[in-house]
């Protein structure tokens, strides 16, 4: 009788791609939906720098844009979900160099590991 070999599949490109989370996905369409979104973001991150800022909080930015934005929306402002700020925070750092290490941000803890289900 013969002996199976066992094969170690998720060493494999096709097995070990990262898939996105359903709020990577959400942000994905949110900016695909506000594509000023990010560099309104960059702007007003390059004026707090001016202003002699080494770092601020994404949160902070979110909350302005949701102002200035309640009178061109016809309600509340801007709708960008909270659990995007992490995202945005980060494609802010990857998009635009001199922003780099600007924002604080945690590492992202990979799927299926504990905190917070999607």
């Amino acid at each position: 009788m013969r002996s199976l070999e066992v094969i170690d599949l998720e060493g494999l490109p096709l097995f070990n791609q990262k898939q996105p989370s359903k709020l990577e996905l959400q942000w994905q369409q949110c900016k695909q939906a506000n594509p000023w979104l990010l560099p309104r973001l960059a702007e007003m991150a390059r004026e707090l720098k001016r202003c002699g800022h080494d770092r601020y909080g994404i949160g902070g930015l979110f909350e302005v844009l949701r102002w200035e934005t309640r009178y061109s929306t016809g309600d509340l402002g801007l709708k960008v979900n909270n659990n995007h700020r992490a995202f945005a925070a980060r494609d802010l750092m990857d998009q635009y160099p001199d922003l780099k290490g600007f924002f604080k941000v945690r590492e992202q803890k990979p799927r299926n590991s504990y905190g917070q289900i999607h």
